[in-house]
């Protein structure tokens, strides 16, 4: 009976010894698989880099939560607090470098995560001004433009958007677009809309002037 109760006392501590075991090598697994900060940091900002703007946050994000105490923290805190605006800052940059779907994807990702900030706005204009000035699709610029008048109306971007809505059907050299009357529309709406607007007497020139040669 002694023996049997021993063997039964060896069982469990085996058991007890086993369970700790696994716990160690669980415990070292994770500890092993656990990224550096330089690591997590090069990796945020390559997918910031390669337009993985979602998994950038995230690995800033990270850094900030986790490695408190590492000596680029601050680089890493800069991201989280004003990612809109370094993303900002890379589309513009990607537009002088004419990586134009990447500066585009950029500012779309602006537009559709903060919309409530200023520089959504913003945003959706310099699309509409890349279609305009760079990819030379008028329709598309115009349809961008309009995105801001509508979608973010008392924006200080909506009167200069409308006015370009304006600009653009109004002036033969963007092809079978121009519509004189779709013109006239658009800068009468700029008129009723901004009265006191520095561009107001530019929409007057251009109303005079409608459909008439500037060289004549």
């Amino acid at each position: 009976l002694l023996l049997i109760n021993f063997t039964v006392f060896l069982d469990k501590i085996m058991n007890k010894l086993n369970q700790y075991i696994l716990f160690l090598i669980f415990c070292f697994f994770i500890t092993g698989c656990e990224k550096s900060p330089e690591e997590v940091f090069s990796k945020a900002e390559e997918a910031f880099n390669t337009g993985n703007y979602r998994q950038a946050l995230k690995g800033f994000s990270q850094i900030v939560s986790t490695h408190e105490n590492w000596d680029r923290k601050n680089e890493a805190q800069e991201f989280v607090d004003n990612f809109p605006g370094k993303l900002y800052s890379h589309a513009e940059i990607l537009k002088n470098e004419k990586k134009l779907k990447a500066s585009i994807k950029a500012l779309n990702y602006i537009v559709k995560n903060y919309a409530d900030l200023e520089i959504a706005p913003r945003s959706q204009y310099l699309i509409g001004d890349i279609f305009m000035n760079d990819l030379k699709d008028f329709n598309e610029a115009i349809t961008h433009y309009k995105n801001v008048v509508t979608k973010f109306s008392e924006s200080r971007d909506e009167p200069h958007a409308q006015f370009m809505i304006g600009f653009i059907y109004a002036n033969p050299q963007y092809g079978d677009i121009q519509d004189l009357e779709k013109a006239k529309a658009s800068y009468e709406k700029f008129l009723y809309k901004y009265p006191d607007h520095e561009l107001v007497p530019s929409v007057k020139f251009e109303l005079e002037n409608l459909g008439k040669d500037i060289n004549d």
